[in-house]
């Protein structure tokens, strides 16, 4: 089994024709390995939930999976297990488990659990291809070249100065700027929501005599704070990453008094990065046409095509789209949400929430 922990020089990779399964709960994290593999030529695809996994390694021959540990419902070992059991054209790839919680006995564990290697969470950039160099088919990498070097145009973090966002700690994480944005914008789209779900998990814990009575809500809480630990952490938000981890760490072992002190004041903290990261993305800089029914209904008609099959490179410009669109009622709330949703890459909240600007639409 290999392991990360290789200090080998390293120039980038080229291999047009691979297929890369992505498996990760949180979209942030797909997208980022997308956009970090663009450059490669490979072929990049993504599943949202073990059973999502391996319902597309039943149709798709992938040459390597990339595996997210903890996941709701079925995690990584979980799925690897009945991968490995079945019959579909994937069973025998190499299958590489990302995980944010590497301990002393990793290497074992995953080794045992028969991942072909594991990789610390947030990947960083170098590390993914070297990584995939190893366990790609030899026949379908065509160069091991240099790789580009970063363009001084561009996204340049060091002219903002933002409370808790440490540049240098995210630098780790990409190698592109441009990346680095365009995943701090998906981030706060998705801040509301995810506060919105952890609220909501938390008030389900249903606490009794110091103990939690509701283990799902508890299993439920503890995968999506290990989510918001993994995002602040990759974009360099170090408070609310120590801040989730101390409430992951206080979920594993069911501490009550822990969860019920901090879950406010983190999500207090967690709210406030929608108006702390707003001097990134002023305003005052998108440009709004005027509200066109024909076409608004439109691109919400494409949106909810490309969001079936969750087809990422359609529903982010389409998004985009509809959110410059000026609306001849207040839809902001909506449209703030559509876009968080589709940045989550919720399908449910997607839908009805372009049933309901549908709707509101044809009113007018």
């Amino acid at each position: 089994m290999s392991n990360q922990g290789q200090d080998e020089k390293y120039d980038g990779l080229y291999a047009p024709g691979a297929k890369v399964l992505v498996v990760d709960d949180n979209s942030m994290n797909c997208k980022l390995v997308k956009s970090l593999l663009k450059k490669t030529g490979i072929e990049v695809s993504e599943a949202f939930s073990g059973q999502e996994c391996l319902s597309k390694a039943e149709t798709t021959t992938f040459d390597v999976i990339l595996m997210d540990h903890l996941m709701p419902g079925m995690d990584g070992i979980d799925t690897l297990k009945r991968l490995r059991l079945g019959e579909s054209p994937c069973k025998d790839v190499p299958v590489i488990v990302l995980t944010a919680n590497p301990d002393t006995d990793a290497r074992e564990t995953y080794n045992k659990a028969g991942f072909s290697c594991y990789l610390k969470k947030p990947v960083k950039p170098a590390l993914l291809e070297q990584v995939l160099a190893d366990f790609l088919p030899e026949e379908k990498i065509q160069g091991l070249g240099k790789a580009s070097e970063d363009s001084d145009e561009g996204f340049k973090p060091e002219d903002y100065v933002i409370e808790g966002l440490d540049w240098d700690f995210a630098r780790i994480h990409f190698s592109d700027m441009d990346i680095l944005k365009e995943t701090i914008s998906n981030f706060r789209l998705m801040i509301t929501r995810d506060a919105d779900r952890l609220w909501e998990y938390f008030n389900k814990l249903d606490v009794y005599g110091g103990k939690i009575m509701n283990e799902f809500a508890l299993s439920e809480y503890r995968v999506l704070v290990h989510s918001m630990k993994s995002s602040a952490t990759l974009i360099g938000i170090v408070p609310l990453a120590g801040m989730a981890f101390t409430l992951e760490k206080a979920a594993i072992e069911k501490d009550v008094e822990v969860i019920s002190a901090v879950t406010n004041v983190f999500l207090k903290a967690w709210r406030s990065y929608g108006d702390k990261l707003k001097v990134l993305f002023p305003e005052n800089t998108v440009t709004t046409t005027e509200f066109d029914k024909a076409e608004f209904l439109a691109h919400l008609t494409k949106l909810n095509d490309s969001s079936e099959v969750l087809d990422i490179d359609s529903m982010d410009p389409e998004a985009k789209a509809i959110s410059e669109i000026g609306l001849p009622w207040d839809g902001k709330e909506d449209i703030d949400a559509l876009l968080g949703a589709v940045a989550a890459l919720d399908t449910d909240s997607i839908r009805n929430l372009i049933g309901k600007l549908r709707e509101e639409a044809l009113k007018h």
